[in-house]
C-alpha cells in the first residue's frame, strides 16, 4: 500500500520536469540561453559614443556567456548606466568597460550580476 509521502516525491519531479519542459519550449525549442537564437537581441550603445570623453578604463571578466546574446545583454547593461561604455568579447569572455570617472570594482561587478551572468577578475586596461 503505497503511502502518502510516496505521491508528495512523484509530484515534486512531475512539477520540475514541466518546469524544465516549459523553459525549453519559451526558448524557441532550441535550448539557447537567451531565448533567440538568431542574435536579434539589439546592441543599445550609450548616449555618448565619442569614445575620447571615457578617461578610464577596465577590463571585466565576465563567466556564464555562451552566445552572442549573452555579450549583447552585458554589453547593454553597461551601456545603460551613466558615464559606461562597453564592448563585450564572448570569445574572450571579457568586457572592456570605458568610463568618464573611476568606478569601483563593486560597481562594475554589480551591473555584471544585474544582468544575470558572473564575474571573475576586474582589472584596470
Amino acid at each position: 500500500m503505497p503511502n502518502i509521502s510516496n505521491f508528495i516525491i512523484l509530484a515534486i519531479i512531475v512539477v520540475a520536469m514541466a518546469v524544465v519542459v516549459r523553459n525549453y519550449i519559451r526558448k524557441g525549442g532550441h535550448g539557447d540561453c537567451c531565448g533567440d537564437t538568431d542574435g536579434n537581441i539589439k546592441l543599445k550603445g550609450p548616449k555618448d559614443r565619442d569614445v575620447s570623453h571615457y578617461t578610464h578604463a577596465y577590463n571585466v571578466t565576465v563567466t556564464g556567456m555562451s552566445c552572442d546574446n549573452c555579450a549583447t545583454k552585458v554589453a547593454n547593461a553597461f551601456n545603460g548606466q551613466d558615464g559606461m561604455y562597453a564592448e563585450v568579447s564572448l570569445t574572450d569572455g571579457k568586457a572592456l568597460v570605458r568610463t568618464k570617472e573611476v568606478v569601483d570594482a563593486d560597481a562594475l561587478k554589480s551591473v555584471v550580476r544585474n544582468a544575470g551572468y558572473g564575474v571573475g577578475e576586474i582589472t584596470e586596461a
